[in-house]
């Protein structure tokens, strides 16, 4: 058997994205845990767990170093952004391949990474780093409206658009009451950022060391409405016209240079604007929202594989072995409340294009619906293959047909079901086939 790979972090305890990282990951190396627990879903893909709190690096690298001291490991890896720092420092005291801490950690800051891609005059979003509301306000003016407001510590931070000064005090609230408690976290402050035009696209990018930078991908992301303008579909085409347009080249390059970010696979977010590409982000860790699966059905590359790989020091194969497209679309519920009822029709089997559908809800989940909504709310996905966008976003467009949700409203303006008229209650059933724009227009390539 092959040395280990050494995992920190795995997701939640429903966790479809992770679990197809987890599982291609091992499929290339054994896999040994590190997290507080091991869910259910993860346990098949697992030669060991080791059980550690790691929001405490010291208490993490010495179970890994006890571990170590006895049994071969052979890299350390992690898909999860908050981890991005615990990861390299492990790896360093293991004397593994790993890009430098300081490097990953500046990915899991906004700020940080903001800075140096400033320093290294990498295209990016006006911004402005802000500690109180009125500053969120006076920075929002000098910008220009709309403006988006997030936090800067949280992995997963939803960014919300904001028209005028009072949206912005109301974001920089909620922006705020995302920060995490402990000291360090308490002294960052939120970020305001210009509101830029264009189409959202991420160069799915692999390093190898030496300055050897591939894009083996381009995702392009359809957006929900504002403010939180949460991703509804994405989609990968072999042949995306953006894989050799240069200025696109060059931006992920200086990007990549400006980070120091060495050995590893990445997601470089960018907006397609008047004035060219502007990152938006760089996120130093397999893409979420099941992106490497799209590019594996898309492309036969596999993301997942070649970051275990690298994580290894392996050197991994990134020609692609498909030339095809594939596509996601993300299911919002129809109304805020508690699911019912959730299922997938067996019509849904006869689509010629479907590779599959997968509710990501629970009977019983509570769920919010329309701009406010995020990826937690989210009540299933489908994913088609096709020989080009268009026929993948043709397919994606009949996909929500075969969902069926029913929901206990706890909206005010729901008006009552039939067998609910007279009793009194303000909530409502409501009972609908999803509607794939629900969350916003969809997109062509």
């Amino acid at each position: 058997m092959s040395e280990p790979l050494l995992l920190i972090g795995v997701g939640g305890p429903y966790a479809a994205e992770s679990e197809c990282n987890l599982a291609q990951i091992a499929a290339a190396r054994p896999i040994v845990l590190v997290d507080s627990a091991a869910p259910a879903w993860a346990r098949p893909y697992l030669t060991r767990h080791l059980t550690a709190d790691l929001t405490d690096v010291a208490d993490t690298t010495e179970v890994v170093t006890r571990y170590a001291a006895c049994h071969e490991l052979r890299g350390v890896l992690t898909y999860m952004r908050e981890h991005l720092a615990t990861a390299a420092r492990i790896a360093e005291s293991l004397h593994v391949s790993t890009t430098p801490v300081a490097s990953l950690a500046a990915c899991s800051d906004t700020i940080k990474s903001r800075r140096l891609l400033a320093r290294h005059m990498v295209p990016q979003p006006r911004w402005a780093e802000v500690c109180d509301a009125a500053a969120a306000a006076a920075h929002a003016d000098l910008l220009g409206y709309p403006a988006l407001i997030r936090s800067c510590t949280k992995a997963h931070t939803l960014a919300v658009q904001a028209r005028n000064p009072r949206e912005v005090r109301d974001a920089y609230e909620r922006a705020s009451g995302q920060m995490g408690r402990s000291p360090a976290d308490q002294l960052k402050g939120v970020l305001v950022e210009e509101c830029l035009d264009g189409p959202r696209v991420s160069a799915e990018t692999v390093v190898l060391g030496n300055g050897d930078i591939r894009i083996a991908a381009i995702t392009r992301t359809t957006a929900g409405p504002p403010p939180g303008q949460q991703a509804i579909r994405h989609c990968v085409f072999a042949h995306d016209s953006l894989l050799h347009n240069p200025v696109v080249r060059q931006v992920v390059n200086r990007a990549v240079q400006a980070l120091s970010i060495t050995r590893r696979v990445l997601s470089v977010q960018m907006s397609l604007t008047s004035r060219g590409p502007r990152v938006t982000d760089v996120c130093a860790h397999l893409a979420g929202d099941l992106i490497p699966l799209l590019v594996k059905r898309a492309t036969g590359v596999d993301l997942a594989r070649i970051a275990a790989e690298l994580a290894t020091s392996s050197t991994p194969s990134i020609s692609p072995t498909r030339q095809r497209a594939a596509a996601i679309q993300f299911v919002y519920p129809p109304a805020t409340g508690r699911v019912d009822r959730l299922g997938v029709s067996p019509l849904a089997d006869h689509e010629p294009r479907l590779d599959q559908i997968v509710l990501t809800q629970q009977v019983g989940s509570q769920v919010v619906s329309g701009p406010n909504s995020t990826a937690d709310d989210r009540i299933a996905h489908s994913v088609v293959l096709g020989p080009d966008a268009p026929s993948c976003h043709t397919a994606l467009d009949r996909m929500a047909q075969y969902i069926d949700i029913d929901i206990i409203s706890s909206a005010v303006d729901v008006i009552p079901s039939s067998s609910q008229e007279g009793d009194g209650d303000c909530c409502g059933t409501v009972k609908l086939t999803a509607d794939p724009t629900i969350m916003g227009e969809t997109s062509s390539d």
